[in-house]
């Protein structure tokens, strides 16, 4: 009774601190959203009552919302503005549970390979392979967090030597997919 009352809790655990960064993100693109369509209003009201089943104000806030997208990606791609992200990410953000494989994912996603920070790789231990994350290597070892299956967002870290770990050929999506299904189609990577 005592193992199955520490399994609920520790998987009912592990799904709030899955979600809680999901749901922080969705709160604040809703947020913006609403923010958007109150300015959007007196520019919407210019607009047709309705397009494509959507209010002028709607699709005001969307445009604003992707104007604003851009507008920040620009900013982005300047040096202090990558260094103060890089800042909030080492000092705050490293706090968040499961950031690092959303900010990775969202990379893998829109096809940023400069910010992939976590590789799939394939960990060979004596006769067995096991599934991981590269998170850091050198010329002759390799960080590499081994996920517990079906969340990605727990495990453990290894130091192993670098000529055991094989990266594999796969997006983030797809690996993290494979992970949810305890390892089906690994075989096919290896």
């Amino acid at each position: 009774m005592k193992s199955i009352l520490s399994f609920f809790r520790d998987t009912l655990t592990g799904g709030i601190l899955f979600l809680l960064p999901v749901v922080l993100i969705l709160v604040m693109i809703g947020k913006a959203f609403d923010m958007l369509e109150k300015i959007s209003t007196p520019i919407a009201s210019k607009l047709p009552n309705s397009i494509f089943g959507l209010d002028g104000s709607k699709l005001v806030a969307i445009a604003l919302l992707i104007i604003l997208c851009f507008l920040s990606g620009l900013m982005f791609r300047t040096k202090r503005v990558k260094g103060w992200i890089s800042i909030l990410e080492d000092k705050v953000l490293v706090y968040v549970p499961g950031y690092a494989l959303i900010k990775a994912m969202t990379a893998d996603a829109v096809g940023d390979s400069t910010g992939k920070s976590m590789i799939p790789v394939a960990v060979k231990d004596e006769e067995i392979w096991n599934l991981g994350f590269l998170v850091e290597e050198t010329e002759l070892m390799c960080t590499v967090f081994i996920p517990d299956a079906p969340r990605p967002d727990a495990g453990e870290i290894r130091l192993v030597p670098k000529e055991s770990v094989k990266k594999l050929d796969v997006t983030l999506k797809a690996f993290n997919i494979c992970l949810k299904n305890y390892g089906k189609g690994a075989q096919n990577w290896i």
